[in-house]
Parts: structure tokens; sequence; C-alpha cells
């Protein structure tokens, strides 16, 4: 992938997006900790659709695409008066991702993780401006670490920045050592410049995502840096039967399934 030069002295990076930006929800059925995450039932909707809805109030997308390889995701985000591609059975989110993108001509891609019903529409459209500057290939988000959780939990990905925000390094464990309540949540979301999503699925797991299990370790690995914007961005993914009871607790109260 060809990466531009470092801007001349002086020179002002230009002030508009280099085209359109796309959101695009990856979302499969089948997920371990919670069985059929996409269609569980949060405030009377499913979870898809509440994402689907909030990714919608950022005013930085042409369009917002739900990229699934179940009909019956398809048929709820249709419902829900979104837009749902069919894809083939891929093995993750960034595969999906690319496969949707291909059928598009939009500049930027942004990958919103379809477990993310609280997502920051403001931090989305902090992500697509990062693409002003022409050296940004890919970006995602950060939030401060929330107060009284737990730096050791593995569902609470960690990022730690250079002093450009730009990532060193992602992991479920605690980082850096000894950092605690300086520490930064990764809010899984990406945004990328439409070659370099090609690059990346083109290119295959690595080994350090497969041990972290952290899919935006690859683009590290093959040294394609990711820049971070960080802001009051925090979320709630939901990737347990814990996680879903606090979501519909924010959600403004209990909903039965």
């Amino acid at each position: 992938m060809h990466r531009s030069a470092s801007p001349s002295a002086g020179r002002e990076a230009p002030s508009l997006l280099p085209s359109t930006a796309v959101g695009i929800i990856p979302a499969r059925l089948q997920s371990t900790r919670l069985p059929e995450k996409p269609l569980q039932d949060l405030g009377g909707a499913p979870i898809i659709a509440r994402v689907l809805e909030q990714v919608r109030l950022a005013s930085c997308f042409r369009a917002v695409i739900v990229a699934t390889d179940s009909t019956r995701i398809a048929d709820a985000v249709r419902a829900a008066g979104g837009t749902a591609v069919m894809t083939s059975e891929l093995p993750t989110g960034l595969d999906r991702v690319a496969a949707a993108a291909r059928e598009l001509e939009d500049g930027v891609v942004v990958n919103i993780q379809g477990d993310e019903p609280f997502v920051s529409p403001k931090g989305l459209e902090h992500l697509v401006s990062l693409f002003r500057n022409p050296n940004v290939v890919m970006g995602t988000l950060a939030a401060p670490f929330p107060a009284g959780e737990d730096v050791r939990d593995p569902n609470r990905v960690k990022v730690v920045v250079d002093r450009m925000s730009r990532a060193l390094y992602f992991s479920r464990a605690p980082i850096p050592h000894g950092a605690g309540p300086a520490a930064l949540l990764h809010v899984g979301v990406y945004a990328y410049r439409r070659e370099a999503l090609f690059e990346l699925a083109r290119l295959g797991p690595c080994p350090l995502e497969r041990a972290e299990r952290l899919e935006q370790l690859r683009a590290l690995w093959n040294g394609i840096p990711i820049h971070v914007a960080v802001g009051d961005y925090g979320s709630l993914g939901i990737d347990t039967p814990e996680d879903l009871e606090r979501a519909r607790i924010l959600f403004g109260g209990r909903a039965t399934t």
C-alpha cells in the first residue's frame, strides 16, 4: 500500500475529507459468550437495531450498512428501516467489512462493531475527521478508563499511544504496567482509507492478533499506523450475559427475552 510522504514544512493538510465516508456494521449470529447476540433484546428491539440507530445519529456518513451472513439479522435490520447486505461466512469482522466495501466507492470506511449500542456519534465524527490529514490511513477511538472498572478485565481492551496519538499496542492485559486510572480504554470502532482496508483483509491474521484475539494488531504487525482519537467516548460493548444486563439497565430498564 502506498503511503504519502510527510507534508513539507509549512504546508497545511487539506481541510476537507478526500471523499465520502460510509459506516459498515459487521454482524454474525454465532457468539460463544452470548448466543445469538445481535438479536438479543435491548429495550424492545434487537441489539443490532440499537447499534444501527445510534450510528445513524452521526453526521459524517453517506450511508450506514449492516454486513451479515445471517438472513435473520438482515431481516431484523430491514424491519428497523435499515440497509443490510449479505456476505459469505467470513472469519473476522474486518473481512466482512472489506467484502461489503468492495461494492461501494467511499474513500473512508468505518467499521462499527455490532455489539456497541452506546457508541458515541460525536466520537464517530471525530474519528472520520482524522482523515483530513492525508497521512492518516487508519484510525480508532479511545476513552479514559471508566472509574470503578477493573483494568485487569480481559473484556475491556486497553491501548497505549505515543505523543502523536498513534497506537503503540493494544492488549486485554493491563497496559502500561502500573498505569491504573491512566489507562486508556479502547472503543471498538475502526476507520480505514479504502486501500488500507483491502490491504489488511489481504494480509490475513498475524501471531499477535491470534494471541490477543484483537484484529487491530494485524495493522501494527504489518507496519500500518493507527491514529487514535481520544475523548469522552466511553461505550459499553456487549460480550457477555452480564454486559447485556448492564446494557439493559443503562438503556432505561430491564427487558425480557
